[in-house]
């Protein structure tokens, strides 16, 4: 078989790594579907699926935990015995390699895997494939083909008046290329499937490529037959799947409706995480939560939030508040140093900008403890978060902190505001990032954001948090973007 090699990115080196011990441990696996995309797979860009020996899985979870992999639960749904995800990292990459690890090839619906079909020790000939120094064994093409096609035989529908059914989409191209052998046609052909054997006829017909469904229907009743399934099993599967399929897209459209409200894809076998990124603007926070969540999300429960004070986020009435002090705000800030003071003889309008600034505070504080309270719950729910900024309580009027207080005297939207963020201080973190650099960095970056003298005072306060929180991890963001995302993606996968 021809593997793909154009346009293909290396293999990470730590899947390699992986491999090369398992072959020294004399374990037994292979690769048993989809092959042909085996190298895109080992670059960390695809789900790889490999058969492992019953008698050896032990063996294989302690090299996989040795390796700093992660073992995830899948959908309810999607779970089915015999099979879990494990994770692989490189952190030399900054990316992971998916295993799809089955210890018995099980056939039925996508939402409905029941019946046990192949076994390691029931694959007749494995052959190897070499990336690098690595030697991988993968399942031969006459052996995946019928394995392709025994899983067809429970996807495809069961009631149709043509006697063959057409392939489309990815059963036809990997059908394809696994009998045609780059020959380009696909003559009639009869594969042997099963104990005892069944055979399946496969022809290509203009364009495509087409199956008898009696072979496919033989298939089925012969593996039913073998599990001591009943007789109704044919049509309680479908009913099963059509219940999974529906609940899972119920969860998929929640979650898009908002975000980490359930959990629709895997999560962590150990729970979620809670991470917040902090740093002074300039430093690439909001840069590496984006590329976080992107490559967290493509597997997991992901989710990112932002916890600052922009105009284009948050409740109307805290946005509108904030829009009339950016367009007075030095009339209100003189307004503000009047009665910074001596307050006892205040006039209306300095009263009623007190009180306005006051609910402006109390409502952000607000607005960020819904927040923190959501996030916290997803994380416990088992979703991996990823937080913009998050609330101290050191500081006010500096790096999402209380507001600035109007007057000496605090009144009742000034009190409420602070017990908000000593709630919040109680929320713990699983994870907290400092982003530390020089103001060169960040005047570079973005030019104008801030004044020498603002940057020094966010980074002294970024220290006194680092002294009271000592479990606060700190990257240099002076460094190279990218490398910053490879340390980023190290300490959050160290923490899961």
């Amino acid at each position: 078989m021809e593997y793909r090699t154009q346009d293909t990115p290396p293999a990470l080196a730590s899947a390699l790594a992986f491999f090369d011990r398992l072959n020294a441990a004399g374990v037994h696996y292979g690769i048993f579907k989809s092959s042909r995309n085996t190298l895109v797979a080992l670059a960390g860009d695809q789900d790889l699926d490999i058969l492992v020996a019953r008698s050896d899985y032990c063996k294989f979870c302690a090299i996989a935990g040795d390796s700093a992999g992660i073992r995830s639960v899948n959908h309810a749904s999607l779970v089915s015995a015999g099979r879990e995800d494990w994770f692989i990292p490189d952190f030399e990459r900054g990316k992971y390699l998916h295993l799809d690890v089955h210890t018995a090839i099980r056939l039925g619906g996508k939402f409905n895997k029941r019946y046990p079909f192949l076994n390691y020790e029931d694959v007749r000939r494995w052959n190897h494939v070499v990336v690098g120094s690595c030697s991988i064994p993968i399942v031969s093409s006459e052996d995946e083909a019928a394995i392709t096609l025994s899983r067809l035989a429970f996807r495809a529908p069961i009631l149709a008046f043509d006697s063959w059914h057409r392939l489309r989409g990815t059963w036809a191209e990997e059908l394809d290329e696994l009998l045609s052998n780059g020959a380009g046609e696909i003559h009639t052909c009869c594969l042997v499937i099963g104990d005892p054997p069944l055979g399946c006829q496969v022809e290509r017909r203009g364009e495509g490529i087409v199956v008898r469904r009696a072979d496919l229907a033989a298939i089925r009743r012969m593996v039913t037959a073998r599990r001591g399934a009943p007789v109704y099993a044919t049509i309680a599967d479908v009913l099963v799947n059509v219940f999974a399929a529906t609940r899972y897209s119920a969860a998929r459209l929640l979650n898009r409706m908002s975000p980490g409200l359930t959990i629709d894809r895997r999560r962590p076998a150990r729970g979620g995480l809670l991470v917040a990124m902090i740093a002074p603007d300039g430093m690439g926070k909001t840069t590496q939560v984006t590329r976080m969540w992107r490559l967290f999300d493509w597997k997991f429960s992901c989710a990112r939030l932002y916890l600052g004070t922009g105009d284009g986020e948050g409740w109307w009435l805290r946005r509108a508040i904030r829009s009339l002090y950016l367009r007075r705000r030095t009339a209100i800030s003189a307004s503000i140093d009047e009665f910074g003071g001596e307050t006892a003889r205040r006039g209306i309008r300095s009263r009623m900008i007190g009180v306005l600034l006051s609910l402006w505070g109390a409502l952000t504080a607000l607005e960020r403890y819904m927040r923190v309270r959501a996030a916290r719950r997803m994380a416990d729910r088992g979703v991996i978060v990823i937080c913009d900024r998050w609330p101290q309580s050191l500081q006010a009027g500096l790096m999402d902190g209380p507001s600035r207080p109007a007057g000496n005297r605090p009144n009742l939207f000034r009190r409420w505001e602070l017990s908000l963020y000593e709630r919040m201080s109680s929320v713990p973190l699983d994870l907290t990032v400092h982003l530390m650099g020089d103001y060169e960095t960040a005047e570079t970056r973005k030019p104008g954001e801030l004044t020498r003298d603002a940057f020094e005072r966010r980074i002294a306060l970024m220290r006194k948090l680092q002294a009271t929180t000592p479990q606060v991890q700190v990257v240099d963001a002076d460094a190279d973007i990218d490398q910053v995302s490879k340390s980023v993606f190290r300490l959050i996968w160290q923490s899961l």
